[in-house]
């Protein structure tokens, strides 16, 4: 089944006048930044299976910089049954790079729907575009240059099933576990790639479990966090 990443690239007004401008070094090349914002590379900007954005001509990789770790909240629409696997699932990526990347908590009170609001959250939707019907969840983010603002995940509860971690009867339905590493990763900034040994492939089967980034995911990560 195919999973689609949205994204929106957001223009704020001119906020880096006067702010603190150095070279930051970050992988191949250099990155001219202002504050924690990268502006310019100075040589190739390895992607490293990042959502890019062109600058002034320039790649650039799109993530949250140093503004970790990235707070989601799970929305009064998501059954709580599944709170233990969505917590589990931000832990796979908080082991994988010793560090604590991503903080989930449940908002029962939270009833905004996605949006560009500087509010992280995370949606079980029973609604879904029948041309789209496909997608096992969506993952939208939002930024300015190359810094991500905001990001919701919307899980596709019309046309899919879920099974948690324990379940014996998974006959057709998808490992909500992986599904949201995947989607997590996309909360982080990267983008689909081909490797076999990666939870950021595109397609994710029925009965299926991948919800342990792989070294690639891992060397991603590196790269901006």
């Amino acid at each position: 089944m195919f999973r689609w990443i949205h994204c929106q690239r957001i223009l704020l007004p001119t906020f880096l006048v006067g702010a603190l401008l150095f070279l930051g070094g970050c992988n191949k090349g250099f990155t001219l930044k202002i504050e924690d914002q990268d502006i310019f590379a100075f040589g190739a900007q390895d992607s490293c299976n990042f959502i890019t954005a062109t600058v002034l001509s320039n790649t650039l990789r799109v993530s949250w910089k140093s503004d970790t770790p990235v707070n989601l909240v799970i929305t009064p629409s998501v059954p709580e049954e599944f709170d233990t696997e969505i917590l589990s699932a931000a832990d796979k990526w908080n082991s994988t790079l010793g560090k604590n990347l991503i903080h989930i908590t449940r908002d029962n009170s939270f009833s905004a729907p996605p949006a560009s609001d500087r509010v992280n959250a995370i949606y079980w939707s029973t609604e879904w575009d029948s041309d789209q019907a496909s997608q096992q969840a969506r993952t939208a983010i939002r930024w300015d240059v190359s810094k991500l603002l905001d990001t919701d995940i919307r899980v596709n509860a019309k046309n899919f099933i879920y099974y948690k971690n324990g379940d014996t009867n998974k006959a057709g339905k998808i490992h909500l576990e992986s599904l949201l590493v995947h989607e997590l990763g996309h909360a982080l900034g990267l983008s689909h790639i081909a490797d076999l040994a990666s939870v950021m492939q595109t397609h994710l089967k029925s009965e299926t479990s991948r919800n342990q980034p792989g070294a690639v995911d891992s060397d991603s990560l590196k790269c901006e966090y």
